[in-house]
């Protein structure tokens, strides 16, 4: 599944600001919590292929800044993204929807699995 940027917001234009080390400081960059890890790709990845497969979905955009990282879902015959999967500068995962009227969380996690929870499938009720 490939995610297509839309933008990146996070150009740091503060002349060295978060980049000045102190001296003998080990040279290691902080992981921004605003950021997705490879795990929480990898759940989404989960959830969105077999929509993209099924054609439930048409594709997703990823948005990123300094205090977000998005992925947004695009459904067919709709010129907007209707779902946005977050992650905030605190870490929080987030899901919503989108309506004509504003975006509605329908999903909130301490990780991106139990944020997704939503489009897991479920088991087929017994007769």
């Amino acid at each position: 599944m490939s995610i297509l940027p839309t933008t990146d917001t996070s150009a740091d234009t503060d002349a060295g600001a978060g980049s000045r080390l102190e001296e003998g400081a080990p040279n290691v960059i902080q992981f921004s919590r605003a950021r997705f890890t490879p795990d929480d790709l990898d759940a989404f990845a989960a959830v969105a292929e077999p929509k993209i497969r099924d054609g439930h979905w048409v594709g997703v955009l990823r948005e990123s800044g300094r205090t977000h990282d998005r992925l947004l879902v695009l459904l067919p015959e709709v010129d907007r993204p209707v779902f946005r999967f977050e992650r905030d500068a605190k870490g929080r995962y987030s899901l919503s929807f989108h309506d004509r009227s504003g975006w509605y969380g329908i999903g909130a996690g301490d990780n991106a699995a139990e944020c997704l929870s939503i489009w897991r499938p479920r088991r087929p009720r017994s007769p």
